[in-house]
């Protein structure tokens, strides 16, 4: 498999990579509670507290499921550059194979 080791490392990287970003991922949103229940006495007795507590809780879902959102999406990138190497190394296995008969 010489002639194949550089794309083999290629694709390695790529999921080495795409690993370290799905960890950030998972690691960002393993800290953060499921919802931040934002009360409008944090702002004091400002008018609009509440709406701007309800702001702050609507970012912080968006920012939930985001998060969530990317890991899912690197998690399958990284699933799916796992099967092409396993795709090419089975391919050129049973290349080589045929090859020597």
């Amino acid at each position: 498999m010489a002639g194949f080791d550089i794309h083999f490392q290629a694709l390695e990287s790529c999921r080495t990579a795409v690993r370290r970003a799905w960890g950030q991922y998972e690691s960002l949103h393993g800290g953060l509670p499921d919802s931040p229940d934002t009360g409008s006495a944090l702002f004091g007795r400002v008018d609009g507290a509440a709406a701007l507590a309800e702001a702050v809780d609507t970012a912080y879902g968006v920012l939930s499921a985001e998060t969530a959102d990317a890991r899912t999406k690197l998690k399958g990138v990284e699933r799916a550059l796992e099967a092409v190497q396993d795709n090419v190394r089975t391919a050129h296995k049973a290349t080589s194979a045929s090859m020597r008969a």
